[in-house]
């Protein structure tokens, strides 16, 4: 199968891409540096348009973002060229040289107060994180085949030398300020991810798919969790309360609609020996 991610220099698609080749699965990326197979600014429609009628792939994945919540406050512009213009170009794309889109949108979505949501639960996102997410989710639902999932955070290790999300403020021991620390989340390993898509694209199912780990954890706990592979002294601390307006208290999703097609997500306990594992053999 061709597969084409658009932001495959990030944690995500780096990892999405690596699985998918050892699949053995025809696999292109983009990015906008030029740490790809190709540099393209998906903010353009003309080059996302270009790309896409090249390389003709049946399934499109969008990683493309900016991810950070208190990044997207400070520049609200910045925001919505990249996690709404870019989902935007790519949906409009991909409806044009007919492939299926998947796109990654954010618990963020909602705004906290009860968790456990499920995809039919009415949104209300508190910062422009979730705002620009939802307002990436009504364009690329306007085609029916494509797939949206809300991710829960992820985690997983990529490698030396490659982006590894969270874990890697973890291995560089870099202090990790967190706004609400007892957030309760879900947290996702990202090496299940490979396994839904292919699953989604074989039945052709798509609309909106909450995608988390089968863990309710407190964000604290689960750092903690991390850096216990690395270390035993915790380098978490509690930052600027002013900013907690924007983080949902309680972002858990339910994903019993995943489920219900067979599709399990790794346990925090399982995935935390796979991750050891990984990173004994490179000697980290």
């Amino acid at each position: 199968m061709k597969i084409l991610i658009f932001g495959a220099s990030g944690f995500l698609g780096t990892k999405l891409k690596k699985l998918f080749l050892e699949k053995g699965h025809e696999v292109f990326g983009t990015d906008f540096n030029g740490n790809s197979d190709f540099k393209i600014d998906a903010t353009k429609f003309s080059l996302v348009l270009k790309i896409i009628k090249e390389k003709k792939p049946e399934i499109v994945i969008d990683t493309v973002g900016l991810t950070n919540s208190i990044d997207c406050e400070r520049n609200p512009k910045k925001a919505k060229n990249l996690n709404y213009l870019t989902a935007k170009n790519i949906s409009k794309a991909c409806e044009i040289n007919g492939s299926k889109m998947f796109f990654f949108s954010s618990s963020y979505v909602f705004d906290g107060k009860k968790g456990d949501y499920t995809e039919n639960d009415s949104t209300n996102p508190l910062g422009v994180y979730g705002k620009t997410k939802l307002m990436a989710e009504k364009e690329v639902l306007k085609n029916k085949w494509n797939v949206v999932f809300r991710v829960d955070i992820m985690y997983g290790y990529n490698g030396k030398n490659c982006p590894n999300g969270i874990f890697q403020k973890i291995i560089d021991g870099t202090e990790i300020g967190l706004l609400e620390p007892d957030q309760k989340r879900s947290p996702l390993f990202v090496e299940d991810i490979p396994e839904v898509i292919l699953a989604l694209n074989k039945i052709n199912k798509g609309g909106i798919f909450h995608l988390a780990g089968p863990d309710n954890i407190l964000i604290k706990h689960f750092l903690i969790s991390l850096e216990k592979i690395i270390r035993t002294k915790s380098l978490i601390k509690i930052g600027n309360n002013q900013d907690l307006k924007i983080i949902p208290k309680n972002s858990n999703l339910n994903s019993e609609k995943i489920k219900s097609l067979g599709i399990k997500t790794t346990p925090l306990e399982e995935a935390l020996k796979i991750i050891k594992k990984q990173i004994i053999s490179q000697k980290l």
